[in-house]
């Protein structure tokens, strides 16, 4: 049974490919396209939305529970992976198991680009309270945005804005550190617009950093808090909070230093802001993401729109919505549908997913190399495919 368990691990991490939200340098920059009247789209269409069945999603009990199969399966990929801390959580009818290996003291692990679905939902919530629309343009709260009379708060949510993700200019990485959003808008101003907004997709941190603008305009207070009011307190989560610019992480697992062959540089998670504002335990993640799918958070129908056009990304096998991503899961023998959303920065990968067929949920974070998804796979086989 151990030797197959091995195998199984290999073949996952080999199957799944690495998935890395956090872009290197672009050749050129583009410059500032002309947008007049109607423009035309020039990349692919979205995909379909998710098959009914999706939705909704179960909502189970967080009971405590001990499973010595999902134990092996965490230290196996932790070591398959090279990884250097690894923890997971798995939320079922049978309740809530966790793990982790390799993590220090720390309780809390940063989670990335995973935390924008966060500021996706106090967004969207702000949208059902009536006090702003998806069609609201980001010059109505932030000033000296690159088109901003054209850029939509959707397009902010959707990346279809055109907006350049400041942090993949070549000036940014030579000198990483924490920036002010006039600093992040004037370097995606300089290096110009990738298409005219509504054109295209393409990831971009610069989005997220201006709806966390949005939402402190609308609030009149600090991410962190808005966050923790509108998604912590409202949900009863523990385990999860959220940066501040002079944050000391004395609670979060060290990072790795980074891998300069890997053309990684240096990212602190109190730099990131809105683009990656969430630490977690996995048993805070795998909460957050049922409370978002289960209607605790948005109405189940607000939730589902989140999906209604998901975008596809980059190469991978995913599709980007309102803040929440579309997985079609390379399993071999029959399709399978996640739902959820990944992160990936220098020296951490992060996953939190919805998976219908399992009827489960799963969150993995690690350290060092490796694939949050494929050990997220790796669990939820390994607990029994439904």
């Amino acid at each position: 049974m151990a030797g197959t368990r091995a195998g199984l691990i290999i073949g996952l991490v080999a199957l799944w490919p690495t998935v890395g939200l956090a872009q290197t340098a672009t050749d050129a920059a583009p410059r500032l396209p002309r947008c007049e009247g109607t423009v035309t789209r020039l990349s692919p269409p979205p995909r379909s939305a998710p098959a009914p069945e999706v939705w909704p999603a179960s909502i189970f009990e967080a009971t405590g529970r001990e499973d010595e199969a999902l134990d092996d399966v965490l230290m196996r990929a932790a070591g398959a992976m090279g990884a250097q801390s690894m923890g997971a959580a798995v939320l079922d009818a049978d309740g809530l198991w966790s793990g982790r290996t390799g993590a220090e003291d720390a309780p809390l692990f940063w989670w990335a680009s995973a935390g924008k679905l966060a500021v996706a939902v106090a967004v969207l919530q702000l949208v059902e309270e009536g006090q702003m629309s998806l069609d609201d343009p980001v010059s109505r709260w932030v000033e000296g945005v690159p088109l901003g009379e054209r850029i939509t708060v959707g397009m902010l949510l959707d990346h279809t804005s055109g907006l350049y993700s400041s942090n993949e200019a070549a000036s940014v990485r030579a000198d990483p550190r924490f920036r002010t959003l006039d600093e992040l808008v004037a370097v995606a101003r300089d290096e110009g617009s990738l298409f005219c907004p509504g054109q295209g997709w393409r990831y971009s941190n610069t989005n997220y950093w201006l709806l966390g603008a949005v939402l402190e305009a609308v609030e009149g207070q600090p991410l962190d808090q808005i966050l923790t009011r509108r998604i912590v307190d409202r949900a009863g989560l523990s385990g999860v909070r959220f940066v501040t610019p002079d944050d000391a992480l004395s609670d979060m697992q060290t990072l790795p230093p980074p891998d300069d062959a890997r053309g990684e540089v240096e990212v602190h998670p109190a730099w990131v802001g809105a683009a990656g504002p969430m630490l977690a335990t996995p048993e805070g993640a795998v909460s957050l993401l049922q409370a978002v799918l289960t209607g605790q958070l948005l109405p189940t129908e607000r939730v589902r729109s989140m999906l209604d056009q998901p975008w596809p990304m980059f190469d991978q096998p995913m599709a980007y919505g309102r803040g929440l991503m579309l997985y079609e899961v390379p399993e071999p023998g029959r399709p399978l549908t996640w739902v959820g959303h990944s992160g990936g920065a220098s020296g951490v990968k992060a996953a939190m997913v919805w998976s219908p067929v399992d009827q489960a949920y799963a969150a993995v974070v690690l350290t060092g190399p490796g694939s949050a998804e494929a050990a997220a796979n790796a669990l939820l086989r390994t607990r029994g495919r439904r």
